[in-house]
């Protein structure tokens, strides 16, 4: 008697879900879905379906455990499915990274304060506790919560009995089904020659060449569906426990004094004064720094670009450190702090606006790529972020770092997709070229997706392009179109791609167009001439396709 009232106080402490069987079923079908959706697939729309399938998973255990979810909660869905969304109507790498973070950093927001909706409030500190706190439960929730259950069947043999007797006419059926269902299947087969086609397609992975490739996929599914699980299991029965956020309260009491923090403060200001004063021409001359050191275009650009980047980085996280371990408890202590850290923050502005000038250098001799345009985006918003950062610090609203930090995040993200980044870069550099600067054929063919091939058409039928840029852009093409159909495999409507799919139907329509331009075969590969320099468009069917290192300067 008594160890029944301690199992059932244990049950009361430990929170359980009402429809346990749904929080494993619910993963273990998306995972399979997944799977059969990407293996061996283009990637198109699965990535969109995943997050979509993951987040009606979550909806449909939601109301079947009747949890009452916040509006706050609610908000973090805008970001989630812009994202996902966006992802099927950009092709290039940098952009859709930025999606799969925003994704990624929302969706695990959303998880651990699903039915408490308190992450506009949280700081820093919080949040890394809250994502420590669901990686636990994505490695141990999903056996604990089987655990506890069978805890529970095993104090309740009535009600183990009654399930036994509720599953053991559905296993007596399927046991009588199966073998009528092959033998009629058989018989069906030696009938009809194509649905034998269509059952043993049905039945390949069964095949002993399979067994290597279906235990692992059988491994990863799994796996894929125990990781959704524990992030289900954690926001429904964990997320509605709210932090205690105590905002006159610091983490850990400050030990730095006024004669430490001058002198850190104080001396990383002389450096980079000194460093801005010595180096201000070689900052901001520009084309007459060049000529006056003797620097190619690519030396002066690209010289500190990236230990510029770095500093700002740096002396961010610096100020950020300062303000915690910092002891203000006089009002001239905190203006002395304010002053030294805004001044600080503003001489890495200035750094920064050089690194952006440098970078534009470089770009108006040799013209946009990906990592370029990106780099551009990112140092615009690292500026806004040191100016939010130095105004939240005057207004003591420094607790509030980490939404700064998300909204600076889907700022970045959003911008680049706004840009539509190849398609920008398609349209500078045709604009480059047209000003009479070399045009990078080989990275128009190679390193631009599918993203920018309306703007290469739309330049390329225009009765304003000049006929030597008409020339130029009509080989790129028909290069981009050879290596196209060599990648080319079996539709599948989940590997449809939007910027994929346009670029298709313009190859389709102006094939006729493209053929003025004759490619030639050598060497088991397919090459055009641009502008005096031969362009590899790839091998032919019978050789795997493998791209020649990049030729940008």
């Amino acid at each position: 008697m008594l160890n029944d009232i301690n199992t059932e106080i244990n049950m009361q402490e430990k929170p359980s879900l009402a429809h346990q069987t749904w929080v494993y079923l619910v993963p273990l079908i998306i995972a399979f879905l997944f799977d059969q959706l990407t293996w061996q697939r283009q990637i198109g729309l699965q990535p969109m379906l995943l997050v979509f399938a993951f987040l009606l998973g979550l909806s449909l255990l939601t109301k079947l455990e009747k949890k009452q979810v916040p509006w706050q909660s609610l908000l973090l869905l805008a970001p989630i499915i812009f994202a996902a969304l966006m992802t099927v109507f950009r092709l290039d790498g940098f952009t859709n990274f930025s999606n799969f973070l925003v994704i990624l950093s929302s969706l695990a927001t959303l998880l651990y304060t699903f039915l408490n909706g308190q992450w506009p409030l949280y700081r820093i500190r919080e949040h890394l506790l809250g994502y420590l706190r669901l990686a636990l439960s994505v490695i141990s929730e999903p056996i604990t919560q089987l655990f506890r259950t069978r805890q529970s069947a095993t104090s309740a043999p009535g009600d183990k009995k009654a399930m036994r007797k509720k599953a053991l006419p559905y296993l007596r059926g399927l046991a009588i089904a199966l073998p009528i269902l092959l033998l009629l299947a058989a018989l069906l087969a030696a009938a009809d020659q194509i649905f034998a086609d269509q059952l043993s397609a049905l039945t390949d992975w069964l095949r002993i060449e399979n067994l290597g490739e279906f235990i692992f996929r059988l491994f990863y599914i799994l796996i894929f569906a125990y990781g959704m699980c524990g992030l289900l299991i954690h926001a429904l029965l964990h997320s509605q426990e709210k932090q205690a956020i105590n905002e006159d309260t610091p983490y850990f009491k400050p030990f730095l004094g006024r004669v430490e923090c001058l002198m850190v403060l104080g001396s990383v200001n002389l450096l980079f004064a000194a460093f801005l004063i010595v180096q201000f021409q070689y900052f901001f001359a520009g084309q007459a720094n060049i000529s006056i050191e003797g620097f190619t275009y690519a030396e002066y650009a690209r010289r500190g670009f990236f230990e510029l980047v770095a500093v700002a980085l740096i002396s961010l996280g610096l100020f950020y450190l300062m303000s915690m371990i910092t002891r203000c408890e006089t009002k001239r202590e905190k203006l002395l702090f304010n002053g030294l850290g805004g001044l600080l923050l503003l001489q890495v502005g200035v750094m920064l606006v050089s690194a952006f000038q440098r970078l534009s250098l470089y770009e108006a001799a040799y013209g946009f790529t990906q990592l370029r345009t990106v780099t551009h985006v990112f140092m615009i918003w690292l500026g806004v972020l040191l100016a939010v950062v130095l105004l939240m610090q005057l207004l003591n609203r420094l607790r509030h770092l980490a939404l700064a930090l998300f909204l600076v995040l889907l700022g970045f993200s959003l911008t680049l997709n706004l840009l539509h980044v190849d398609a920008f870069i398609a349209k500078r550099n045709l604009e480059h070229a047209a000003a009479g600067n070399k045009l990078d054929a080989y990275y128009l063919v190679w390193n631009l997706s599918s993203d920018g091939v309306p703007v290469l058409f739309e330049h390329f039928l225009s009765p304003e392009t000049s006929p030597e840029m008409q020339k130029t852009l009509g080989a790129v093409l028909a290069c981009r179109n050879a290596k196209s159909d060599l990648e080319e495999e079996a539709p599948f409507w989940a590997s449809y791609h939007a910027s994929r799919a346009k670029a298709e139907q313009l190859f389709a329509e102006n094939a006729q167009a493209l053929n003025a331009y004759p490619l030639t075969e050598k060497d088991d590969a397919t090459w055009i001439m641009i502008e005096d320099e031969e362009i590899y468009c790839g091998q032919d069917m019978s050789a795997s396709l493998e791209a020649p290192p990049t030729q940008t300067p």
